[in-house]
């Protein structure tokens, strides 16, 4: 279940400043990714992402995921940083045995990274709401994230 986040979260971040990086030199600061023309191929893949179908009880059925920014910033050359903010409603799926009310939170992740050695710097995820209360006591996330992330950069460095 501590991988949920990381690995999800990892895909649609990474993911996203892998085609920022790519297609624009970020000439910019600080871009947003939904102001980008790859913005419609990253929604899409976000809508297929199903967190809450990894949660073995409780609310395990994904009512929502939305994206609700996606910002990637270049700090120095080759150092860059995203953030990515989604929220998020787990529910009861139909074959629950005993319905839980729905589950929300705001889920916040963010990820600094060095393009250049294709290593990832920090990695910080936050999880909100009645979501964050229930996944409180899961105290590896943070390094499960990183973990993820930079296995995640180190695929995609090898593309290169």
């Amino acid at each position: 279940m501590r991988q949920i986040y990381s690995k999800y979260i990892g895909v649609v971040c990474l993911s996203a400043i892998a085609s920022l990086l790519a297609s624009n030199p970020l000439r910019a600061a600080c871009i947003s990714a939904m102001n980008t023309p790859q913005w419609p191929s990253i929604a899409r893949s976000v809508r297929t992402v199903q967190l809450c179908e990894q949660i073995p009880v409780g609310p395990n059925h994904t009512a929502r995921f939305q994206i609700i920014a996606l910002d990637a910033c270049q700090s120095a050359p080759g150092i860059s940083s995203i953030v990515a903010r989604a929220l998020l409603t787990c529910e009861s799926g139909s074959e629950s045995i005993l319905p839980l009310p729905p589950v929300e939170g705001e889920v916040t992740a963010a990820i600094t990274l060095d393009t250049n050695a294709c290593i990832i710097r920090e990695t910080n995820v936050q999880i909100s709401g009645d979501l964050g209360m229930l996944l409180s006591g899961l105290g590896e996330t943070q390094q499960f994230a990183r973990d993820w992330a930079q296995t995640q950069l180190s695929s995609l460095c090898r593309l290169r």
